[in-house]
Parts: C-alpha cells; structure tokens; sequence
C-alpha cells in the first residue's frame, strides 16, 4: 500500500451507516467519487469514525489508533483531509507538541500532507451560543443532515420531522425511536438502530461543544506554540449572509429559518490571534469576506491558522462535502447555489495538493 488518504469527519461526524459493504448513507461518499472523477486514482481512501461527539482530545487519541492501524497494515503514507473539526483533529495528531497523545516522531513522519477544509481553528462563536442547550439541538440537526443525505427532507417531511423532535425535546427525550428513523430517512431497521445509537451518543456527550469555543481554542493554540512539523493547507467556505428571503421560506421553511439561526449565532469579531483570510476563489462565484463572514457554522476568520487560505469556495458548511440542493442532499439553505461544478472544483483541488505533497 503505498499513499493513503484518510478522511476525518467533522462535528458529531459520522463514516457510513447500513451494511458495511453495501453502506446507504456515508459522509465522504461524493468526496470520493469527485476525487476519482478528476483522475486521482493511484489514490486510495479510507474514512475514519470518531467519538461523534466526544472531547477534542478523545477525538484525536482515536485518530492516533486509526493512522497507527493503517501505517502497520502498510500505509507508505498518510494524507489527512478533515472537514470541519475534522481538520483540527488532523493538525493536532501532526503537531509534536500536542501532548495529550504518546511520543509520536515515526507517526508525524509518515504524514505527507494535512488539508483542512471549513476547520474552526480559532473556534467558533456558535459553541459559545449553543451552550448546554446542545444536548437539545445536536441530535435534531444531524438528524436533519442524515435525512438530508437520503434526500427525503421534503416540506411534507419538514414539518412531521420537526414536531416530532420538538415533542421529544419538551419530553427530554432527545432522539427519535428507531420507528421514526426508520420512516423519515427511508433505511431499514438496522440502519435505523445504528442511526439511532449514533444520535443518543450525540445527547449523551456534549463536550466538544465547550471545546470550540473561541476562548478554548485560544488557550489551546496558544500551548503549541511553534510551526507545525506539517503546515496544514487550508480551504475556507463562507456562504451569503443570512435573511429573509420570502420565495426561499415558503418553499424550505426550515433550512432557510436554521440556516438564518446559525448564521447569526455563528457571527463574532475575530480574536487577537485570528486574521480574515486572503486567497483565490474557486469557480466563478464570490462574493466580499469580511470580519462578519461565514459558513452558517464557522467563521472565515476562524479557517486559517494565519489567514492564508488554499482556496475559498462559495457554499455553507455542509455544502462542501456534498450535502448540496443539487444533489438532492440540501439541509441548511444558504442560497449559495453551490452545484456540482463547484464541489468537484474544490475536491479537484484539494486532490492536486495531495499529488503534489
């Protein structure tokens, strides 16, 4: 086995769901697909499964077990692509003085390149807005990008959806049964059974929301000190600012509300040490970053460590990895219009920077 790309997901991230060889929902699944269209094929993939909402350092030391699994079953060399705290979990395991995992010289040296794409570096404003009412929301809004993956959060499923996790949130019970799973999101019982144990894993443990916070990344940076052994390479989202869009509402009421919601929560002025980011677009689609700019979840500010960016990219944060409208796979409606030309744009990129490490 020769260079291995090994893909992080992000926040309350998941691999795949259904029967390993035939899985019917998986997270990087049109990452990989893009990757293979623009012809990068002497790569080879494989999809790491965090604690899904387990502490930072959790989530890393389990990266550490999966890059060492992989360098003992061959692996020349390993290349990390995290999206979102992903890419966090991707510079942590690379950087010699994170302490909170083993001596790792012979590890870091087989790391050929750590790209990041939508990574909260300096945090994120919304884990401070979240707060402990994460126990309550966590579950329901990847429960909406599942459903948003099998493409079945149509209006008439929005609104059944929504009362039935509002019910179970006022009860304190805050993941659908296995039942409802199994009927909204259109998979069978044991697809529906792994879904539900993945979102009661989610309500159980909300630390990495505490985690997040502009203050707590802060003080982590701030204890590694120093180059990074592998500089990552950063790719950055940022999606139109949020408001009322009359056409948008009545048609997808609820992505248009929870993509307003999280914009705003999302919004804060960069700390000291975070810099609004410069750096060429990809596809013909931009628009201005400024200090107030996003994806809907993280701030632009907070993408880069020092405000260089590989590439920006029009499209919210679950656009980029393939949760799009085009795809039949939208659940925050950012009116980005990301598309396929966009996604594979970006994923080409992200690709030729792995070729060339």
């Amino acid at each position: 086995m020769a260079d291995l790309v090994l893909f992080v997901p992000g926040f309350f991230g998941f691999g795949s769901f259904g029967h390993p060889d035939r899985p019917l929902i998986e997270y990087f699944a049109r990452v990989e697909d893009a990757m293979l269209r623009a012809h990068m094929r002497p790569l080879r993939f494989a999809v790491h499964e965090p604690p899904p909402a387990g502490s930072l350092t959790e989530r890393v030391r389990s990266l550490h077990a999966k890059a060492s699994e992989l360098i003992r079953a061959g692996a020349a060399r390993l290349h990390l692509v995290g999206h979102s705290t992903g890419g966090l979990d991707a510079r942590l395991l690379a950087h010699p003085r994170y302490t909170a995992l083993p001596e790792r010289g012979e590890l870091i040296g087989r790391i050929g390149s750590v790209i990041t794409v939508s990574a909260p570096f300096h945090g994120t404003p919304l884990a401070r807005s979240l707060g402990d009412v994460a126990w309550v929301a966590a579950p329901a809004l990847w429960f909406g990008s599942i459903l948003a993956t099998r493409g079945r959060l149509r209006l008439a499923g929005q609104a059944a959806a929504l009362l039935n996790l509002l019910k179970r949130a006022a009860l304190q019970q805050t993941t659908p049964t296995d039942q409802v799973i199994a009927q909204l999101a259109d998979v069978d019982e044991d697809t529906a059974h792994q879904i539900r144990r993945f979102l009661a894993d989610v309500a159980a443990d909300h630390r990495l929301v505490r985690d997040l916070t502009p203050e707590a990344m802060g003080e982590l940076n701030r204890s590694l000190q120093g180059l990074d052994v592998v500089r990552p390479i950063s790719f950055v989202s940022v999606s139109p600012p949020a408001g009322f869009s009359p056409l948008t509402f009545l048609f997808r009421p609820l992505h248009r509300l929870l993509y307003d919601v999280m914009y705003r929560l999302a919004a804060g002025q960069p700390p000291a040490d975070a810099r609004v980011p410069e750096g060429p677009w990809i596809g013909e689609r931009h628009i201005a970053v400024l200090p107030s700019s996003s994806d809907g979840i993280v701030p632009a500010w907070s993408q880069t460590l020092e405000g260089h960016a590989q590439g920006f990219v029009l499209g919210d944060h679950l656009d980029v990895i393939g949760h799009y409208e085009a795809a039949g796979a939208t659940f925050l409606r950012s009116g980005s219009s990301f598309d396929d030309a966009r996604f594979r744009a970006l994923w080409e990129q992200v690709g030729r920077c792995i070729l060339a490490a």
